[in-house]
């Protein structure tokens, strides 16, 4: 179901990508994900900037995933992203996790809050 996954954010990548290129160098990167990518921020007339259309910001590195998890990162990248898995195979794709060490939320005037991981990770839907 929609709610049934880990909190692990996978990637489906190739080494054809200059991102990923800059990540086999440092490993290092940061996610933000915001709720301007749903229709909740245009439906309270919040521009994506303010505060109030709130965002998380995931630090942390990407890391390749092992075989025996790269099963439950494919099915969760398929089933959500079913064109994927058509993707031209030449291209080498890999399957890779974000390692989180840092989060950050900004939902309201007056500065970010801390999550760690752990209260991130414990967090039942």
């Amino acid at each position: 179901g929609p709610f049934s996954g880990s909190g692990v954010p996978y990637f489906y990548l190739t080494d054809m990508e200059i991102s990923v290129q800059d990540l086999e160098i440092n490993s290092n990167a940061s996610l933000t994900v915001s709720l301007a990518q749903t229709p909740y921020c245009k439906k309270h007339r919040y521009d994506p900037q303010n505060p109030l259309c709130a965002h998380i910001i995931f630090c942390g590195s990407i890391v390749k995933v092992n075989d025996s998890e790269a099963g439950l990162a494919k099915k969760a990248l398929f089933s959500r992203h079913p064109e994927m898995e058509s993707w031209p195979k030449d291209h080498n794709w890999f399957f890779a996790k974000f390692n989180i060490t840092n989060i950050w939320v900004l939902d309201y005037f007056g500065g970010l809050k801390i999550v760690t991981p752990e209260e991130y990770y414990s967090v039942k839907p």
